[in-house]
C-alpha cells in the first residue's frame, strides 16, 4: 500500500543528506552538481535503496517506514541516474548502499582533511553533551585493564566497511581523552553516560544474534545500528549544535564512536592469549 510515511524525512537527515554529498551525484564518475547557487535551482533526486511504497524497486515488505525515510536507506542521485538505477538487476540494496558508502566517505574524507574538526572546537563537547545528557539503560561499564589492539580487534570481529573509520579517527582518541578529563573535573558524568548509552546500544544489538561468527557476519550493521541510535539522541536533543557544519558533528560522531570501540564498549574484544 502506498504511503507518505517513509517519504516524511526529518530535518537533520535531509541536512545529512546534503552534507555528506559534497554537492554531487553519487554515482561513480558522475559530474553533476546539485545546487546551483546562481539561480538556486537544485536538480537532486532524495532516492529510496529499499522502495518507499509496494511496488517500487527493490521493496522490502519486512521493513518500516521508518527505516524506509532514514538517513542509510536514502541516497542523493541526479534525474539520470535515479532513473538508471531502476534497474534492479544491476542495482541491488548491496550495490547502492555500496554506492552511497564510497561516495559520503570520499567527501567526508575531505573534510577531515580541511581540518573541520579544530575549525570547530565546540563539536566534540556538543555531541558528549549530547550522547550523555541522559542515560536508556542501565548497568556499568566496565573497561579493560589494557585495551585490545585495535587491529587485532578488527580482525577479531570482522569489521570490514567501518575498519578505514575506525583506522582514520582513532588518531583524535587523545584529543577525546583530554575533552573527558575536563568534563570529569567538573564532576559531570557526561563520560560515562556516553560509553554506557553505546554500550547499551550494542548490548541491544548483539541480542538479534547467535554467537561470535553471527557477530562477525553483521559487524558493520551491528556498528551502523548503533551509529543510528546516537544520531537519533543527537536529533532529539536539546543540546544547541544548529550553528555546527553537519561534517562537524559527523566526524565528532565517529571520534566518540571508535573511542568506544577501542574502549570495547562495541564488539567482542578478542579472547587472551
Amino acid at each position: 500500500m502506498a504511503t507518505n510515511k517513509a517519504r516524511n524525512y526529518s530535518l537533520l537527515t535531509i541536512k545529512r543528506l546534503y552534507a555528506m554529498s559534497g554537492n554531487h551525484c553519487a554515482f561513480p564518475d558522475c559530474t553533476q552538481t546539485f545546487l546551483n547557487v546562481d539561480d538556486e535551482t537544485n536538480v537532486s533526486n532524495i532516492c529510496h535503496i529499499e522502495a518507499a511504497e509496494q511496488g517500487g524497486q527493490r521493496y522490502n515488505p519486512n521493513s518500516d517506514d521508518e527505516y524506509r525515510k532514514s538517513f542509510e536507506n536514502l541516497i542523493l542521485l541526479c534525474p539520470n541516474h535515479h532513473k538508471v538505477t531502476d534497474n534492479i538487476t544491476v542495482y541491488t540494496v548491496e550495490a547502492l548502499k555500496e554506492m552511497k558508502r564510497l561516495h559520503e566517505a570520499k567527501f567526508l574524507q575531505i573534510a577531515t582533511g580541511q581540518n573541520i574538526i579544530t575549525k570547530n572546537p565546540s563539536a566534540l563537547n556538543i555531541v558528549i553533551g549530547s550522547l550523555g545528557s541522559s542515560i536508556f539503560g542501565g548497568g556499568n561499564i566496565n573497561e579493560p585493564l589494557s585495551a585490545p589492539d585495535p587491529e587485532e580487534k578488527i580482525l577479531y570481529n570482522n569489521v570490514v566497511q567501518y575498519k578505514s573509520i575506525i583506522e582514520e579517527y582513532r588518531v583524535y582518541q587523545g584529543r577525546l581523552s583530554k575533552v573527558y578529563e575536563e568534563i570529569e573535573k567538573q564532576g559531570s558524568t557526561k563520560k560515562e553516560f556516553v560509553l554506557l548509552n553505546i554500550r547499551t546500544a550494542y548490548l541491544q544489538e548483539k541480542k538479534k544474534y547467535n554467537g561470535i561468527e553471527e557477530i562477525r557476519a553483521n559487524a558493520d550493521n551491528i556498528i551502523e545500528s548503533v551509529e543510528t541510535k546516537l544520531w537519533d539522541i543527537i536529533e532529539n536533543s536539546s543540546n544547541p549544535n544548529t550553528h555546527l557544519p553537519i561534517e562537524a558533528i559527523q566526524i565528532s560522531l565517529y571520534v566518540v564512536l571508535v573511542d568506544a570501540f577501542m574502549r570495547c564498549s562495541i564488539l567482542e574484544e578478542p579472547p587472551k592469549q
